[in-house]
Order: structure tokens, then C-alpha cells, then sequence
């Protein structure tokens, strides 16, 4: 052919202007399948590339498939069957699906430039063992139609699969598990322990913090730069509308509070008998579930003193009072029939006494056993103080104007704000609404100079009042309302000031604030310091108690449970290295900075005979795994960094909002995620030796 066309000059050049106008005509059309979509208003293409890894695209057909696939998983995850918009999709997961799919082309890159990746054979050979017996082309084709998937996409995610367990094999063919890493894990899991804790919250003790002028001046001195006004401030002046004034201001019938009143919700008093019973301490039964009492030697005790006191198979129930006389293990109780008097519903209590479920109990009512700690109780109501609506309109009446007072506020706040634009005089607006609705519903006060965000002295919980203030233009200018805790507040912008350095004066208040932090902090390690003195776990608890501390407990815990707020291996080490009857006599600080001090009452080491052996090998296995996953993630993630450095990995960003649209713009690309496996080829399969 170049030998015809060397010959013939005309002929060659005729060739070459067709072949370039060809050539033109591609590149246009090449142009215009990447570009199109910005250009002109359409989308881009199927296979349009919309990232690069190495050799391997991922095309905008992946990036749909993908996510689709994914929003269909989480959907079934969260029972919904309703399929949303790629858009919307992308806008949701984009993020983490195309990182994924990023991935997946890094790991097939990588296989195939260590001649790593997956042959025909060995995609034939997974293909028969996945679909043993083979269902034929027809059967194959359907069987992958039902899950949404065709053979060349299924072949391909299979081929990919193959890829990277070939490539992680090797990546990670050197990691290895010491046997001593084995014995360690299983004796973590297999020891089991009892233990006593007292947990020292530093943010508890702020409150007890000494303080006075001297050390405040000298805590300010040393750290003036914390204390620095960075930013803009603004003193405010605002009206609070206090919500309980303003229900107190609304007349309230006899007649409308009758029918708010119910006797039974209004019960305040009953009188309590008990029967206790203790739990044998070596009692080791399992729970059948989390509300079957525990078969033990105390519980069925306890049953059948129940069925006694509340008649069974037939019989009378027998005298509550003899039977506690008689079974009832309370010193206190036991020779008064197990009478505790009468029992007030408002009484502090804690949240677990059994004694809290008295007053939705019947008069003569028995209860089933009710475990706490270390006892079962069985309680009678044996009498009820019924309330007349005399002995509670007050307290009705207090409630009625507490449900309508929000709306009562909510209506002079909203007189308050349109007449403090119009006048801009807070006193005098405070006093016409006082004079109307009773005095202080409504009062000025003054905000103090903070910068936004900042909290306003006064006012304890964070509100939209800093936001609303820095949102006015001018000094003078008065805001919308605002809630604030139990009333509602109109501001007015007072005065501004720049950055600056404070005086002490000034900065006296967060100086104080900073002060207690830190101060409580070392209160909180001293505490604990004293609380580690203890000898027993008795002493540990009689020490704490001293400090307003509340020691907490647990048995049957293994090396990997939580022991209150130590949820970290590395915080739980130390408590694991003592014996029964050892304490932390260094307390542990948690990362969030309490310190805590652990009794260790009881503990069982595991058995490194027989038993470790038979599951040694499991362990062994279970580890290798967890390293090897652990290694080979590092191993693609520090790759694709360098590849993205070296330019190797990229992503289109203008093709990728083209194909997703406005969406696309508002999420960004590049942060890990776990979609599907796709892979390069595209060739039509039909499945083993089926071409």
C-alpha cells in the first residue's frame, strides 16, 4: 500500500485530506462528548471519563451503576423500598462512591502491574463454584436479571474481586501473629472480673473551686493572651417577658380547672409494706432474656412468697404481714409486718427504687419480686390518700397558668417589640407592660459587651439573642423577639467597641470561668489521688461517699468491655493488671479528662490449658485477618496519596457536574467509602466456556 502511494503522488494526497478531515471530525466529536454538556446544555456520555486512575477510567456509567447500587442497599437497610434521584444520590453518598470506585481502579492498577490480576480460567473457575449446578445461559442470565445485574458487570465485579485478593495476598504475604499476641487475647477475652469504680468528673467540682480577688489578678497575669478581645463587640439592652409572670396575669375558673383534675393522677400518698429477700451471692445462673428474673436461689424464694401473698392454684391469699414476719430479711421492717409507713410520690428517690412503681399499684396490690442489688423485693400497698380538688387547686392552678403562660407571653412580647420600635425606650416600654399585665412580666436588662457567639452574663443556656443582636446595623436599632429560657427577650443595639486588651475588670468574669476549669482539674486528680489510698473496696466506698461520689460496680466483665467511662483498651490496661483485692493506686485519666480510680473485688484468670488449645488455632486465624485487612488498607491508602501527588490519579470535576447535575457541585470527592467493585473491560459474557 505505501509503495502504491509513493507512486502516485495525487492519489496519496487525495488519501491524506480524507484522512485528516476524519481525524477533525473525531477529535470534534471527542471534544464534544467531554465538553458538551457544559457547551451546550446536554450530559455527558456513558463512557465518558469523569476519573482517571493509572491506565483506568471511571466512567459516568460506573459513577450511576454505583450509585444507585448503593442507594439501594441503604434504602433496604432502612426498610424503604422508594428509589431516589441520581442527584439526589450523588448529592447524599457521592462523596464516598466515587472514592470507592477510585479505589477499586487503584487496586485493579495495581494487580496488573505486579501481573497480579485475574485470568479467564480462574473467573471460569469461581463462576462453577458459585453456580454449582451450572443453570445453563438462559438460567445464568436470569438468575443475575433477578438482582439487577447483567453477566458483563457481574463478570467484571468478579474479575476485580479476584484481583485485589490476589493483590492483598501478596501485599500482605510477610504479616504475621506472635503466639504470645494469641495467649494475650484469649486470656482478655476469658478473665473475668468483679469490680467497684468511682468516677471524679473534673466539670462536677467546678463549683467547689476556692476563689478570691489575689489569685484571680495573678491567674490574669500570667495569662493575658487568653483573655485578648480578637473580634468586634456590642452591648445590648433588652425587655425580658418573663413566661411564669405572664401566666400569673391569667384568671383561671374553678369550673375550668375541675376539668383538668383527675384524683388518681393526683395521688401523692400511699402506705407500703415489703418483704425482702436476699440474692445469694453465689448464685450463677444465666438470664433466659433481659426481662426474665434470674432463676437463682433468691428469686424463686421470692416467687413463691408472691404467689402465697396473692393466692394461687386455688388458694386464699395469706395475711402480707405474717408472711413478712415470718420470710422477710429486713431487720428494719420485719417485726412490724414489713410496714414502711406512708410513702410520698415527690420524695427523692433514686430512678431504680423499687418503691417508685408503688403508686401505680391498687390498694392490696402485690407485686412480682423487684431486683435491686443485691435483694428482691415484694411490695403491698395496704392504703391510698385520695386528694380532693380542694387539697389540689393550688397546685392545679399553678400548672393550668404554666400551659397558658407561654401563649400569654408570646402575646406581650409581641406588644413589647412593636412598641419599643416605635418609642426606642426600653424603661418606659417595661413599665407601660408592667402597669397593664402586673408588675415585673416584664423587665430591662443589660447585656454586658460580648463578642458573637459569645455568651450573655445572665443568662446561663446558649439562645438566638447574641445572633439577633449582631444582626442589627445601627446603635438604637431594636431586634425581633427571642426565646430565652422561660420568657422571651427584644433586644436593642447599644454600643460597639473594636478589639482590644482588657482590664482585669473587665475580663473578670471569664478570668474566673478559666480559672475554675483549671482548678477543678487538679481538685479532680487529688480526689482520686485519695480515693487510690484505699485499702478495701468498703474503704474505697466510705471515702468517696465523704466526697459526694457515687462508687459504681460490675461483675462477669471480660478484658473487652467497658468499665464505666473507660471504653478504651488502653484506658482499661491498668485495671486488667491488678488482682482481687488491688486497687489503681494511679488513677486513670480518660480522654475526656475525669479521673478514675478501679477496685478490683473479684477475678477469675482463663483457663490456658485444654481450653486454649482447642480455640488457639481460630484465634490465630481471627488476628491474622485483622492484620492483614489493617495492613493492606494502609498500604492502599498511602499508594493512592502518592499516586495522587505524582498526578497519576484524576478526577474532572466539570464532567462530573455535567453528568449529575447542580447536585454534583455540593458534595466534595476524595474521602473513603465501600461501593461496588467495578472493572475495566466491557466484554460480553454469557458465562463458563460460554463466549
Amino acid at each position: 500500500m505505501l509503495k502504491f502511494l509513493r507512486g502516485r503522488k495525487r492519489a496519496r494526497n487525495a488519501v491524506l485530506i480524507v484522512f485528516i478531515g476524519l481525524l477533525t471530525l473525531s477529535l470534534v466529536a471527542l471534544f464534544s462528548a467531554s465538553n458538551g454538556a457544559k457547551m451546550f446544555g446536554g450530559t455527558a456520555g456513558s463512557d465518558t471519563a469523569i476519573a482517571k486512575v493509572g491506565s483506568y477510567d471511571v466512567t459516568v456509567q460506573d459513577l450511576k451503576d454505583a450509585l444507585m447500587n448503593f442507594g439501594q442497599q441503604i434504602s433496604q437497610g432502612q426498610g424503604r423500598n422508594a428509589k431516589q434521584d441520581l442527584a439526589t444520590l450523588y448529592s447524599m453518598y457521592g462523596t464516598q462512591v466515587l472514592d470507592g470506585l477510585i479505589r477499586q481502579k487503584l487496586i485493579l492498577y495495581q494487580a496488573e502491574a505486579l501481573n497480579l490480576g485475574a485470568s479467564d480460567n480462574e473467573v471460569q473457575s469461581r463462576l462453577r463454584q458459585m453456580f454449582n449446578p451450572w443453570p445453563g445461559s438462559d438460567g445464568y442470565r436470569l438468575r443475575l436479571q433477578q438482582v439487577g445485574m447483567t453477566p458483563v458487570r457481574f463478570e467484571d465485579e468478579l474479575r476485580a474481586s479476584i484481583a485485589q485478593e490476589h493483590l492483598r495476598s501478596y501485599i500482605t504475604a510477610a504479616v504475621s501473629v506472635d503466639p504470645k499476641e494469641v495467649e494475650d487475647d484469649y486470656s482478655k477475652n476469658n478473665t473475668k472480673y468483679a469490680v467497684r469504680w468511682v468516677d471524679v468528673n473534673p466539670d462536677n467540682l467546678k463549683d467547689k473551686v476556692q476563689v478570691n480577688d489575689a489569685d484571680l489578678r495573678a491567674y490574669f497575669d500570667s495569662h493575658r493572651s487568653d483573655f485578648k478581645v480578637n473580634t468586634e463587640q456590642r452591648r445590648a439592652s433588652y425587655i425580658f417577658i418573663d413566661q411564669e409572670k405572664a401566666g400569673e396575669s391569667i384568671q383561671i375558673s374553678d369550673d375550668e380547672l375541675k376539668q383538668n383534675f383527675n384524683a388518681e393522677n393526683s395521688l401523692k400518698q400511699v402506705r407500703v409494706s415489703q418483704i425482702v429477700i436476699n440474692s445469694a451471692k453465689d448464685d450463677s445462673a444465666v438470664k433466659k432474656d433481659a426481662n426474665t428474673p434470674e432463676p437463682t436461689a433468691g428469686v424463686t424464694k421470692a416467687e413463691g412468697i408472691v404467689k402465697r401473698a396473692q393466692g394461687a392454684e386455688g388458694k386464699p391469699a395469706e395475711d402480707f404481714a405474717k408472711l413478712a414476719r415470718e420470710f422477710s430479711e429486713d431487720a428494719k421492717t420485719k417485726a412490724s409486718g414489713g410496714d414502711l409507713g406512708w410513702i410520698n410520690k415527690d420524695a427523692k428517690r433514686e430512678t431504680d427504687d423499687p418503691l417508685n412503681r408503688v403508686f401505680n399499684m391498687k390498694k392490696d396490690e402485690v407485686s412480682q419480686p423487684i431486683k435491686k442489688g443485691d435483694k428482691y423485693y415484694i411490695l403491698k400497698v395496704t392504703d391510698r390518700k385520695i386528694p380532693t380538688f380542694a387539697e389540689n387547686r393550688d397546685e392545679l392552678l399553678k400548672a393550668a397558668r404554666s400551659r397558658k403562660g407561654y401563649s400569654k407571653a408570646v402575646e406581650i412580647a409581641t406588644e413589647a417589640e412593636q412598641k419599643l420600635k416605635e418609642t426606642k425606650n426600653i424603661e418606659a416600654v417595661a413599665a407601660e407592660i408592667n402597669k397593664k399585665y402586673g408588675a415585673q412580666v416584664a423587665s430591662s436588662k443589660d447585656s454586658g459587651f460580648f463578642a458573637e457567639g459569645d455568651p450573655i452574663a445572665g443568662i446561663t443556656s446558649p439562645t438566638e439573642l447574641e445572633s439577633a443582636v449582631f444582626e442589627l446595623q445601627n446603635t438604637g436599632d431594636v431586634g425581633e423577639r427571642v426565646n430565652l429560657d422561660k420568657g422571651f427577650a427584644i433586644p436593642q443595639y447599644v454600643e460597639r467597641r473594636d478589639a482590644h486588651d482588657p482590664d482585669f475588670d473587665e475580663a473578670k468574669t471569664k478570668v474566673e470561668a478559666a480559672y475554675r476549669v483549671d482548678k477543678s482539674k487538679d481538685l479532680a486528680a487529688q480526689r482520686a489521688r485519695d480515693i487510690a489510698k484505699a485499702g478495701s473496696a468498703d474503704e474505697m466506698k466510705r471515702i468517696a461517699d465523704s466526697m459526694g461520689l457515687k462508687p459504681d460496680e460490675r461483675s462477669g466483665l471480660n478484658g473487652t468491655e467497658s468499665i464505666g467511662p473507660l471504653v478504651s483498651e488502653s484506658e482499661r490496661a491498668p485495671v486488667y493488671k491488678l488482682k482481687a483485692g488491688e486497687i489503681t493506686r494511679e488513677p486513670i485519666k480518660t480522654e475526656n479528662g475525669n479521673y478514675v480510680v478501679v477496685f478490683v473485688t473479684e477475678r477469675k484468670d482463663a483457663d490456658m490449658g485444654e481450653p486454649f488449645q482447642k480455640e488457639r488455632a481460630s484465634i490465630e486465624q481471627r488476628m491474622l485477618d485483622e492484620k492483614r485487612n489493617t495492613f493492606f488498607s494502609t498500604y492502599l491508602a498511602m499508594t493512592q496519596k502518592q499516586m495522587k501527588e505524582e498526578g497519576k490519579i484524576k478526577v474532572y470535576d466539570d464532567t462530573i457536574e455535567a453528568a449529575m447535575g447542580s447536585a454534583a457541585g455540593s458534595a466534595p470527592v476524595g474521602q473513603p467509602g465501600q461501593p461496588r467493585l467495578p472493572a475495566p473491560s466491557r466484554r460480553t459474557r454469557t458465562g463458563p466456556n460460554k463466549r
